[in-house]
């Protein structure tokens, strides 16, 4: 009996070992909910991208550390409607805001009017991460011939730690991670 126990400890501890230092493996619901794909490994010099405090933004709450933002609005109205995207929490937040009719300080100022947030599943999270990958990595083409005047407003921001890329224009830039962020946000609710 005791030779049987020497010969299975060394097997023990390497699937010990294994398990412990491999995490990620799994089955289950657990690993399958488990986002897969790395955000913002590869990013692209850009006159957008920006730190924390270079980004101007007038959303009340809080912003991811790791994340997207889309903000639409018109000059002509104090609201602006959010999609924000917190990676961590593996949330969607829709929120509506509203400008104050006069900045306080000359800063202008904004309130949450509606505000809903919906879980993000790990395909919906990897769907994100995929297509903020490609904002990241590559230029958008649409920005290089800017459309004539328009009221509209469109923000499309990302944030990595303290990196931050700030698109911003009359029309969304990056149209196709707009769409997808929006279609989204549909899908929640």
């Amino acid at each position: 009996m005791a030779g049987r126990r020497g010969r299975w400890r060394p097997l023990a501890v390497a699937l010990g070992w294994l398990a412990f230092a491999i995490p990620s493996i799994g089955t289950g619901a657990a690993a399958a909910n488990e986002p897969r794909l790395a955000y913002a490994h590869m990013k692209l010099a850009s006159p957008f991208r920006t730190d924390r405090a270079g980004a101007h933004l007038v959303f009340p709450g809080d912003l991811p550390e790791r994340g997207a933002l889309v903000a639409m609005g018109n000059i002509l109205s104090p609201q602006a409607s959010w999609i924000i995207v917190h990676l961590g929490a593996r949330t969607l937040r829709r929120a509506t805001t509203r400008l104050a009719a006069t900045p306080r300080d000359g800063k202008r100022v904004s309130a949450i009017e509606r505000d809903m947030s919906h879980d993000l599943t790990a395909s919906e999270t990897d769907a994100v991460i995929l297509a903020a990958n490609a904002v990241w990595s590559t230029r958008d083409p649409a920005s290089t011939a800017p459309p004539g005047p328009r009221d509209a407003l469109c923000s499309v921001a990302l944030f990595d730690g303290a990196d931050v890329l700030h698109e911003f224009g009359a029309a969304c830039p990056r149209v196709p991670f707009v769409q997808m962020l929006a279609a989204l946000a549909e899908r929640s609710g």
